[in-house]
């Protein structure tokens, strides 16, 4: 039997922790381990970071990372591991090192550098960790992003990065998981879960920049773009031109400047899209102190928040929606933090009558940043829209910029032509 490609040992080996793998792919995989070493090792130190990462909040006093365990069916890890002894392997090897997980998480990272952190944001209490070769760390604005790194960024948190001698930078919004590492001079991240924004400078033909999600590819040069992956993977164009390969249809579209794609089912086909920003039409603070350039959102004083938009003018099928505020605070606040939700209601009526949830955040945001909530689009209705703000109890209050402020709430919509 001839030796199979190890070339493509680090893709099918981050693909098993990401994504189901076909048959043929699972059988390919099982055969490199059978016959490769380093694979094995390799296979054996992604298993170990894979558990970090999602239990690192149960193994220190504190916790540093707050988010929902991945999604993923259960998979019998047996049909690689009976050949090459993976399940035996694992239970020795995942804790071998004498070190202690304190020892893990103080331990300096010993990866090659590719990026260094170009803006930062955390809310008091949280942190961005990273899962590297068994060794834990937080970021702060002095970090290095290394090769092999696994990122997590809290909801309400933001991380850019800047890649080393050249102009391509990187923008994590908050409640994204993230793998970044180099083949041979190429770039290579794959973003599990989130949000991502890039402005990636000229890149060598023969060593483009990849992007990969659960269920597609994007083949960079040089561009502005911003990948989406949760349900399905999404992809909008700024400048330049993108290749964006489905993984589920194997098929293929290039898709140029002002064009988006996605991975839902149907032929792959690349659109026009165009964004609309829509200002709050009003905004109300109810139950609170009249204060005309804030909204206050204060479950312990009864305070929420009383947001309109008007939709009329919209024309085509809204694919995203997102509503951005501008966090204030008063006095010595530094931001506010908890599980904000934001409800449709009729508009008139002050909140009062039947409500329908569109959005929750769940997180902090700091004075002066902006908060970003994702909206249900089909939640959305031609003409005025209402929306009422509230916090659960047990966190920090949030005062928000009103309609008559500077930074007034703003919603903003990602729209194609029916």
């Amino acid at each position: 039997m001839n030796k199979p490609d190890s070339t493509k040992t680090p893709d099918l080996i981050s693909e098993y922790y990401l994504r189901e793998l076909s048959p043929v792919e699972l059988n390919e995989l099982q055969e490199l381990l059978r016959s490769d070493p380093d694979a094995r090792l390799q296979f054996v130190a992604h298993g170990r970071d894979e558990w970090l990462l999602h239990h690192i909040h149960h193994l220190q006093t504190q916790k540093i990372i707050s988010f929902n365990p991945r999604k993923t069916r259960k998979r019998k890890i047996q049909a690689i591991a009976a050949a090459v002894a993976i399940v035996a392997t694992l239970g020795t090897v995942l804790f071998s090192k004498s070190a202690t997980i304190s020892e893990m998480i103080a331990s300096k990272p010993s990866a090659t550098a590719l990026a260094r952190v170009s803006d930062y944001f955390v809310y008091e209490g949280q942190a961005i960790s990273v899962v590297n070769d068994g060794h834990v760390r937080k970021l702060n604005a002095a970090s290095k992003i290394r090769v092999g790194d696994r990122l997590v960024i809290p909801p309400g948190c933001q991380l850019s990065f800047q890649y080393l001698e050249e102009n391509t930078e990187i923008s994590l919004a908050g409640g994204s998981r993230v793998y970044i590492t180099d083949n041979d001079g190429a770039k290579w991240i794959r973003l599990e879960q989130g949000r991502l924004m890039a402005d990636v400078d000229k890149q060598a033909e023969e060593k483009p920049m990849r992007l990969v999600t659960r269920d597609a590819e994007v083949i960079v040069l040089g561009t502005t773009f911003e990948l989406l992956a949760e349900k399905i993977t999404r992809l909008s164009v700024s400048s330049g031109a993108v290749r964006f390969n489905s993984k589920n249809s194997e098929q293929s579209v290039v898709v140029n400047s002002g064009c988006l794609v996605d991975s839902s089912d149907g032929p792959l086909a690349s659109v026009p899209y165009r964004m609309v920003h829509l200002v709050s039409t009003a905004t109300k603070s109810l139950n609170a102190p009249v204060e005309p350039q804030m909204i206050a959102v204060d479950p312990v004083r009864n305070y929420n928040g009383l947001l309109s938009f008007d939709l009329k003018d919209v024309q085509g099928k809204i694919l995203e929606a997102k509503l951005r505020m501008r966090v204030l605070g008063r006095e010595l606040d530094i931001g506010g933090a908890g599980d904000l939700r934001l409800y449709r209601v009729q508009p008139g009526k002050n909140g009062n009558g039947q409500r329908v949830e569109v959005s929750i955040f769940s997180g902090g945001a700091g004075r002066n940043k902006d908060l970003v909530m994702d909206l249900d689009p089909s939640l959305l209705e031609c003409g005025e829209n209402e929306f009422l703000l509230t916090l659960d109890k047990g966190r920090n209050d949030f005062w928000i910029c009103s309609a008559k402020g500077p930074v007034p709430p703003m919603l903003e919509l990602k729209v194609v032509e029916e």
